[in-house]
């Protein structure tokens, strides 16, 4: 995959921008891709929306920027810039703005939404797991979000902070490493780190578990640190998905 993450704030001068690129390239090489065999070729860029196409060949973009509402600038902006530009090619926003409000190192936040577009580019891959409510229907579908049950633990590359992740073993899944996450903290599979929380669909409903030191502000940030963004893709797959199962019920009857 082609990733480019776009630099479009004034806050993040380029030097210290290309600095944190360095490091996630190092990241997805080093570290992800050997586990998960999702490689990629990272690219950062700093540009100004407008009507001009960012130059050369994308697979998907992170937009990195604050979350004004300011229709000639910020990340809302890039709504319609990514949509008038780019069509579906897969997306994501960090925002510097959420990040610092609730205390989020930026490049950690980054390298989040990295490996997560990286592991889902589309956000609708699930793995079956167990209920964690221990209830009906037994058997929930658990979706493949990387980075979320280890929110809050990571590491450093060349001084620059990066996020946590777990491997196909925290989904059950053998053949790989053992370990359920990179840094081999305490993890059950499909459980969950005190700062994490993960996200499962019974049915057509859509649950999240959050760790124990989870506060509601985390939560609040959780949702503004563009996360819906996948959540609402997948909302929307379940949605067709129910659709569906309805129009073939009502052709039986």
């Amino acid at each position: 995959m082609r990733l480019t993450i776009v630099n479009i704030t004034n806050s993040i001068k380029s030097p210290h921008f290309q600095e944190v690129v360095r490091a996630l390239r190092r990241q997805v090489n080093e570290d992800f891709t050997p586990i998960w065999n999702a490689a990629a070729i990272l690219r950062g860029v700093t540009h100004k929306l407008g009507k001009a196409k960012i130059e050369g060949v994308h697979d998907a973009f992170i937009y990195l920027g604050d979350s004004s509402q300011d229709p000639d600038g910020g990340v809302a902006n890039a709504y319609g810039y990514h949509s008038a530009n780019y069509d579906d090619i897969p997306f994501g926003f960090v925002y510097l703005d959420v990040c610092e409000k609730y205390g989020e190192e930026w490049s950690s936040t980054l390298s989040h939404e990295v490996l997560e577009l990286l592991a889902d580019p589309a956000a609708t891959l699930t793995v079956a797991g167990p209920n964690p409510k221990h209830q009906a229907p037994h058997t929930v579908q658990y979706d493949v979000e990387v980075c979320d049950p280890t929110q809050g633990d990571g590491y450093s590359i060349d001084d620059v902070r990066v996020s946590n992740f777990v491997t196909p073993a925290y989904f059950g899944k053998s053949g790989g490493v053992p370990e359920t996450n990179f840094l081999r903290l305490p993890l059950k599979p499909f459980g969950v780190r005190p700062g994490g929380y993960f996200q499962y669909e019974a049915g057509s409903s859509v649950h999240q578990i959050d760790g124990e030191t989870v506060s509601p502000a985390r939560v609040e940030a959780r949702k503004s640190l563009a996360l819906y963004r996948r959540n609402a893709r997948r909302k929307e797959r379940l949605e067709k998905g129910q659709a569906a199962l309805s129009g073939a019920l009502r052709a039986k009857l």
